[in-house]
């Protein structure tokens, strides 16, 4: 019975490893700053972050 449990939590540590993994990307992905490539593309550098308002402060 012990060799269950065992088994139960190497398959939940793996499940758990693989939606951190998942849930990781996703929010480097999503906090990536696109700022300099809607700037470049976008507006042809028409404007400046400072401009834009997009200086932290």
């Amino acid at each position: 019975m012990a060799h269950v449990w065992a088994e139960l939590l190497l398959w939940m540590i793996g499940l758990a490893g693989i939606v951190g993994g998942f849930c990781a990307c996703l929010y480097r992905f999503i906090s990536d700053d696109t700022t300099e490539f809607d700037l470049e593309f976008v507006w042809n550098r028409q404007y400046t972050r400072k401009d834009l308002e997009l200086e932290q402060k």
